[in-house]
């Protein structure tokens, strides 16, 4: 789907402060990160304004996400799964060895009735 030049800034700010929300940042500590302004994260994650090419760059760096994270706007599933499969994976990272074993038997219980 094609989206006009303000429905796009807006998916891309929503993007934005999905992921900035996610790693638990403030608008404050992603703008320091990407060395711009709250301003410019604020009217960026509103859809009000656009970043300039160095801070987009700096964006998906600081959020750990390949650039083109922030212009998914729901269309890639394969975006989709790779992101949720990254997201058990970290959840999995914390877990003491017994709960690992246990959350494996669950996905496969998971897995095999489905």
């Amino acid at each position: 789907m094609i989206y006009n030049e303000k429905e796009t800034m807006k998916r891309f700010g929503n993007n934005v402060k999905r992921y900035r929300t996610r790693l638990g940042l403030t608008q404050e500590q992603l703008a320091e990160l990407c060395n711009c302004s709250a301003q410019t994260i604020s009217g960026t994650e509103t859809g009000y304004s656009f970043p300039s090419s160095k801070v987009l760059f700096k964006l998906a760096e600081s959020l750990h996400i390949p650039l083109m994270y922030l212009f998914n706007f729901g269309e890639d599933s394969t975006i989709s799964n790779i992101e949720e499969a990254k997201n058990i994976i970290n959840l999995l990272e914390d877990l003491s060895l017994e709960q690992k074993r246990l959350s494996l038997n669950i996905i496969k219980v998971i897995a095999e009735k489905y």
